[in-house]
């Protein structure tokens, strides 16, 4: 009795141990947004983008609503119109942005002027496919030219506004790791004057939450399942 007792407790410490150092972690996960052909590729008003391993993202074009020329808040907000822009012309101006104006109508979109013309655009992702499967993000943003913040955002239920702040990046800033805290990001123009600011999302990377191995598991519920019956073994010797 008391060595099955100790085999089935040696068991159920493995099998916790083993849940907690013994995890399979997925691939990262990486949607591309500069695109293959050069120059500003007009996208239209939402725009589907693929990655292997990971389920599709719609983006769609918009601008938010902040008034003056402060920054954006939470509960600016969002209102579609425009179009992405694909721009792929060279290291610093690489990715997904937004046209508003006369300069979208055509399928080959002029530099001049730039994509950025209203200075308050905003691309809004929906990432609901990815919310309930994975954990944080990894953010490797492009804000075109000069240093512009490009601000991150999460989004209320709806995604008609800002919500949350979650961080700012920037194209010498490197990677930004956010979690997220809704089924959308927006990726804002993020700056206190009323022109001269990009949005260019370059890649995002999606990071899976670590799961237990099965074997792990299988350890854990038997040592569980082991320590069941030692208790019952132990109530029924007890009545005797």
């Amino acid at each position: 009795m008391n060595s099955r007792s100790s085999l089935l407790a040696i068991a159920l410490a493995a099998g916790f141990i083993s849940c907690f150092s013994g995890t399979l972690r997925a691939a990262p996960i990486t949607y591309d947004f500069t695109g293959a052909v050069s120059g500003n590729q007009a996208l239209g008003g939402s725009h589907v983008y693929t990655a292997i391993g990971g389920p599709n993202l719609t983006a769609i074009s918009g601008s938010y609503g902040q008034s003056g020329s402060g920054a954006p808040v939470s509960g600016s907000a969002f209102t579609a119109g425009g179009q992405l822009v694909g721009n792929n012309r060279g290291s610093d101006e690489q990715g997904v942005g937004v046209c508003l104006g006369t300069a979208c109508n055509n399928g080959h979109l002029n530099d001049n002027p730039e994509i950025d013309a209203s200075a308050r655009e905003a691309v809004r992702l929906d990432i609901s496919s990815l919310v309930s499967s994975f954990g944080s993000f990894t953010i490797n943003a492009d804000s075109a030219t000069e240093g512009e913040q490009l601000g991150i955002f999460a989004s209320n239920v709806g995604g008609t506004a800002l919500g949350a702040k979650l961080g700012d990046a920037t194209s010498t800033g490197g990677n930004l790791v956010i979690t997220p805290t809704s089924n959308y990001l927006f990726f804002v123009a993020d700056n206190t004057t009323t022109s001269g600011a990009d949005v260019l999302l370059h890649t995002l990377t999606v990071t899976p939450s670590a799961v237990p191995e099965p074997a792990s598991l299988g350890l854990l519920a038997a040592g569980i399942l082991g320590m069941g019956l030692i208790r019952r073994q132990r109530a029924g010797a007890a009545t005797v």
